[in-house]
């Protein structure tokens, strides 16, 4: 059979060390065919040095791309960050009282039933993030009309943190009573005293309030949210 012309022009800017793409620019070739073609063609020493001089060249370039890249998207990320922060300001009470209620939706003990012998509803509220701690701090402060000595704090931690530690680094952030706080050692079988120090390194925080009329205002707030989509 008679090759194809363009097989036979292909082939000698092969042998001249050409890349599949610049091939490709000479004639309408698919990459795939090229490779059928070339794949095992033996190459002289120079076009050999040429295609790993062009690979070098290709993969530096795009290893500065990458980079470009990189720190683009970074810009563009906390861009969009600072724009939609701009976007908050500072909250209403009634702003306030959403996010607080929608916090313990999510956060919160809400498993009382008035079926229960002896139940006593309080809140309970219980996170390791401590700007949502501060959060429904606030929220129980100037919604609920809550003062912090009125809250009691216990501190959950894993068998490797001190005490102490987590007990200085919740107070100073809720300025809760010292007296007010309880720590509690969680103890996993599953991590066997091997988990990470990093995580979690002052445990997690519950908050607890005895206060029947309030855990029911905030049970209200909740079925209002549900109500309002």
């Amino acid at each position: 059979m008679t090759p194809r012309r363009d097989y036979l022009e292909a082939l000698k800017l092969r042998l001249r060390g050409k890349t599949y793409g610049e091939i490709r620019s000479f004639f309408n070739i698919p990459k795939s065919t090229l490779s059928v073609w070339f794949s095992r063609l033996p190459l002289g020493k120079e076009a050999q040095r040429i295609l790993r001089s062009k690979r070098r060249r290709g993969y530096l370039k795009l290893v500065e791309f990458n980079k470009a890249r990189t720190v683009r998207i970074r810009e563009e990320n906390k861009s969009i960050k600072s724009e939609f922060k701009s976007k908050i300001g500072k909250l209403s009470n009634r702003e306030l009282m959403i996010l607080g209620a929608a916090l313990y939706w999510g956060e919160g003990y809400k498993n009382f039933t008035l079926n229960k012998k002896r139940a006593y509803p309080y809140i309970c509220f219980g996170n390791s993030d401590p700007n949502m701690i501060m959060a429904f701090v606030s929220f129980v402060e100037k919604i609920l009309s809550i003062s912090r000595d009125k809250i009691r704090a216990q501190i959950i931690i894993y068998p490797n943190l001190k005490a102490e530690t987590a007990v200085n680094y919740w107070q100073a952030i809720t300025r809760i009573p010292r007296e007010n706080f309880r720590c509690q050692i969680a103890l996993s079988r599953a991590s066997k005293l091997k988990r990470p120090k990093h995580l979690l390194p002052y445990g997690t925080l519950q908050l607890r309030i005895n206060r029947r009329q309030e855990f029911f205002k905030i049970m209200g707030l909740i079925e209002g949210i549900v109500k309002a989509f």
